[in-house]
C-alpha cells in the first residue's frame, strides 16, 4: 500500500509540475507559409558539382515591366534572409532601387575550400568562374535584369569580395564586404593595395563598402590600409566610390545586419533626395534635374525625379507664398508624369487651393478625360462650377462588365487573380489581396491598403474587338494574358 502510495504521489507531483503532459493543448490550424523566395539547382562545370541557389524577387515582380539590379550573397544559408527583408525595406521606402536577391550557400566543405583559401587552386577561381560565367548568366537569362551587380560577403567570403574585384573587375559594380577575415596576415590586403595602386590602365567604375566591427591589433591595422589605399585611388583616378565604416558594438557575428543596411545606402547615396527643398533654393529646379541625372550616370540605371520629390518641393514654395515658383514646379511634375492619376489629382487640388480656378479646371477635366469615374475630381468640377456639359461623362461599370474580368492572369502561369468582391471585385497575389476601384468601364485604382509602403496606381484591362477580356496592363508597365 505504502508502495503504491508513493507511485501515486509521485504522479501527482509530475502531473502539477508538468501540466502540459496532462493538458496538451488542441493542435494549431494549419497556417500558410510566408515565403522569401525560391531555391534552385544548377550543375556547375566550373566547380565539378552540383549546386544550389536562391532567388527573391522584389515586390510585385510580376506587375511590371521593369529590369532591376542584382543583389549577390555569399553564406546564402546564413545570410539570404535577412539580406532580402533589407532590400525590401528600404526600396519600398525609396532609399535604394528594388532588386533581384540571390543567394549562393556553401556546399559540405565548400566554404574553407572556396572562400578561406585563397587564393589556393581550384576553389577561389573556380567558386568566381561558376558565378559570373555560370549562375549570374542564367540569372540574366531567367529574370528580368540590369547590368549592375553587387556582391556582399562576411568574414572569408568578406575577403572573398574583394578577391572578385582583383581578378574579375568588370563582373561587378558594387561590392559590400562586411569583416573581411585576413587574420592577421599581410597578403593579400597587400594584393588589394599592390592591385589598386599598379592597375591604373583599368577603369574599375565600382562602389565599395568595407565594414569591421570592435577589432583591434593587426586585422585593423590592415583595414585602415586598405581604406588608405582606396580613398587614394578614388581621389587620384575617380573610378572608385570608397565608404568605411567601423561598428566598435558589434561582434563578428552581428555585424552583417547593419552593415548590409549602410553598404546599401552608402551604394545608392541619393537615390531619394533627404531635402529636396534645400536643393532647390541652392539652385532651383535645374539643381534637382543635375542631381537625377548625375544618378543616373553613375549609377547606370534609369531615374526620373518622383513626383513626391517636387511635391515637397511645391508645399515649401506654396507655405511661404511663392505661388508662381510654386506652380512652375507643378507644372514640371505634370511634364514627367503626365497620366498619373496621384499627379493629376495632386495637382488639381493644389491649383484650386492657390486659387487658380483655371488650371484647376484645365487639369481635373483631363484627370477625367482618363479616369471618368473618380468621384473627387467630379466634385471638384462641380465646386468650381464648370458648365455641367463641359464635364466629361461618367463610363458607368455593370455588373455584367466586372463579372468579365474575373480570372487568372499571368504569362505562362497564373500570378494574380481577379475575384468578386460584393459588387465589387479585387485583385489578389500569392502575397497579398488588392482594392480595386473603377475609375472607368476598363480602369480601376489599384489600392495595397494593407502596406503602409505602398502607393495607389492603375490597372487597366484589354479587350479585343468582340469585347472579350484579354488580359491586363499595370501602370509601372506590367502587361499579363488571362490565362482562364
Amino acid at each position: 500500500m505504502t508502495a503504491r502510495l508513493a507511485v501515486w504521489m509521485s504522479l501527482a507531483t509530475l502531473a502539477l509540475s508538468a501540466p502540459n503532459l496532462c493538458l496538451s493543448a488542441p493542435p494549431a490550424t494549419p497556417g500558410q507559409p510566408i515565403t522569401m523566395g525560391e531555391r534552385f539547382l544548377i550543375q556547375s562545370q566550373s566547380l565539378g558539382e552540383m549546386r544550389s541557389y536562391q532567388v527573391h524577387r522584389p515586390r510585385n515582380y510580376d506587375l511590371d515591366n521593369g529590369r532591376y539590379p542584382v543583389l549577390l550573397v555569399l553564406d546564402g544559408l546564413e545570410h539570404f534572409q535577412h539580406v532580402s527583408a533589407t532590400m525590401d525595406l528600404l526600396s519600398s521606402a525609396g532609399k535604394i532601387p528594388k532588386m533581384l536577391v540571390v543567394g549562393i550557400p556553401n556546399k559540405n566543405n565548400s566554404r574553407y575550400r572556396d572562400l578561406s583559401n585563397i587564393p589556393a587552386e581550384p576553389g577561389a577561381s573556380g567558386l568566381l568562374k561558376f558565378i559570373t560565367e555560370e549562375l549570374a548568366p542564367k540569372i540574366d537569362r531567367d529574370y528580368r535584369t540590369r547590368p549592375y551587380r553587387i556582391l556582399v560577403g562576411w568574414s572569408s567570403a568578406g575577403q572573398y569580395t574583394l578577391y572578385s574585384m582583383l581578378h574579375a573587375p568588370q563582373a561587378f559594380r558594387s561590392y559590400i564586404a562586411i569583416s573581411p577575415a585576413f587574420e592577421g596576415k599581410r597578403e593579400f590586403p597587400n594584393a588589394v593595395i599592390a592591385f589598386l595602386n599598379d592597375a591604373k590602365d583599368q577603369n574599375l567604375n565600382a562602389d565599395v563598402f568595407l565594414a569591421i566591427e570592435g577589432i583591434r591589433g593587426s586585422d585593423l591595422g590592415r583595414a585602415w590600409e586598405l581604406s588608405s589605399a582606396f580613398q587614394q585611388r578614388a581621389w587620384q583616378l575617380r573610378d572608385v566610390r570608397y565608404a568605411f565604416r567601423n561598428y566598435p558594438e558589434e561582434s563578428h557575428m552581428s555585424i552583417p545586419l547593419r552593415a548590409v543596411q549602410d553598404g546599401l545606402l552608402s551604394i545608392f547615396d541619393g537615390w531619394q533626395i533627404e531635402d529636396p527643398f534645400a536643393l532647390y533654393e541652392h539652385g532651383g529646379l535645374a539643381a534637382i534635374e543635375k542631381h537625377f541625372t548625375a544618378l543616373a550616370a553613375r549609377t547606370g540605371l534609369p531615374t526620373t525625379i518622383p513626383d513626391a520629390t517636387l511635391f515637397d518641393v511645391y508645399w515649401n514654395l506654396f507655405n511661404r507664398k511663392r505661388i508662381t515658383e510654386a506652380e512652375q514646379v507643378l507644372a514640371r511634375a505634370l511634364e514627367l508624369h503626365h497620366d498619373s492619376l496621384g499627379t493629376l489629382n495632386f495637382a488639381a487640388q493644389r491649383y484650386k487651393q492657390s486659387g487658380n480656378t483655371v488650371l484647376a479646371a484645365e487639369t481635373v477635366s483631363k484627370l477625367l478625360l482618363l479616369y471618368p469615374n473618380h468621384r473627387g475630381a467630379r466634385s471638384m468640377l462641380k465646386s468650381l462650377q464648370v458648365d455641367a456639359s463641359a464635364i466629361p461623362p461618367e463610363a458607368p461599370v455593370s455588373q455584367k462588365d466586372l463579372a468579365k474580368y474575373i480570372g487568372g492572369y499571368g504569362a505562362s502561369s497564373v500570378v494574380f487573380e481577379i475575384e468578386r468582391d460584393g459588387d465589387k471585385i479585387s485583385g489578389k497575389t500569392s502575397e497579398q489581396q488588392f482594392e480595386l476601384e473603377a475609375l472607368s468601364a476598363t480602369k480601376f485604382r489599384f489600392s495595397e491598403h494593407s502596406n503602409v509602403y505602398a502607393e495607389d496606381s492603375v490597372v487597366s484591362f484589354r479587350t479585343d474587338a468582340r469585347g472579350r477580356v484579354t488580359g491586363l496592363v499595370f501602370e509601372g508597365g506590367g502587361e499579363l494574358a488571362k490565362l482562364r
